[in-house]
């Protein structure tokens, strides 16, 4: 199954038949930003917003207010929508807090996780090794998100999901801006990066609860150093 396809019925998973018109653009709009459709520093307007979801303004002012509270988007006095540009401190920080998270909710997964469960994870590592022999660069950032999502669904704690959804979406258009150039299959960062995620969905399957933490920190970790090398942060 492609990853495009994965994150399609993730996203149906989720969208309810008596979804308001709001919530629809809330849902368009995150995931938006959640494959790092939008970088930092990018200048949104709600007319340019409603064009794109094929709604009227209304919905998407109400979206746009959501987003700015969990901190995805950020309203300035001139009434302008804008991508936030976070301090290399404050990315610091998320990457911290994501490492602490996210490795809990493996171990807990190794604990609650069903097969099915797993064998998403492995269909989603496939699909960014296919989207990397591709060199296809929006795929394989889409595929990060996607993979980390699934980890924290397999958790089967909805604080865990929230924390790691909110922060994923924060993290996003700078995860999408570091890898805005090119990939390729012959940086040995990627040989080491995937068969990681290999080695967490195994450790799940397995449940080794110890041996997924410490892998998914380690994973978190050598991500954020790639992340900023990519963005040229020393």
């Amino acid at each position: 199954m492609s990853v495009a396809k994965s994150i399609h019925r993730i996203a149906s998973d989720h969208a309810s038949s008596a979804e308001t018109l709001a919530q629809r653009a809330h849902r368009e709009l995150r995931a938006a930003l959640m494959r790092g459709d939008f970088l930092p520093g990018t200048a949104l307007t709600l007319r340019g917003l409603a064009e794109r979801l094929g709604t009227s303004i209304m919905p998407v002012r109400e979206a746009v207010s959501r987003l700015a509270a969990e901190q995805a988007l950020e309203l300035q006095p001139n009434r302008a929508i804008v991508v936030p540009e976070l301090s290399r401190r404050e990315i610091d920080e998320l990457w911290r807090i994501r490492c602490l998270i996210e490795s809990d909710a493996a171990a807990l997964a190794a604990e609650v996780a069903t097969g099915e469960e797993v064998d998403r994870m492995a269909e989603i590592t496939d699909g960014m090794w296919q989207a990397l022999r591709r060199r296809d660069v929006h795929t394989f950032v889409e595929g990060t998100g996607l993979w980390a999502m699934q980890l924290a669904k397999a958790s089967h704690s909805e604080p865990f999901i929230g924390y790691i959804s909110n922060l994923r979406l924060r993290c996003a258009p700078h995860i999408a801006a570091a890898f805005g150039g090119d990939i390729s299959a012959e940086d040995p960062f990627f040989w080491f990066s995937l068969p990681l995620q290999e080695q967490i969905a195994e450790a799940i399957r397995e449940h080794d609860a110890a041996r997924a933490r410490d892998l998914r920190a380690a994973d978190i970790r050598t991500f954020h150093t790639y992340v900023y090398k990519r963005l040229r942060w020393t």
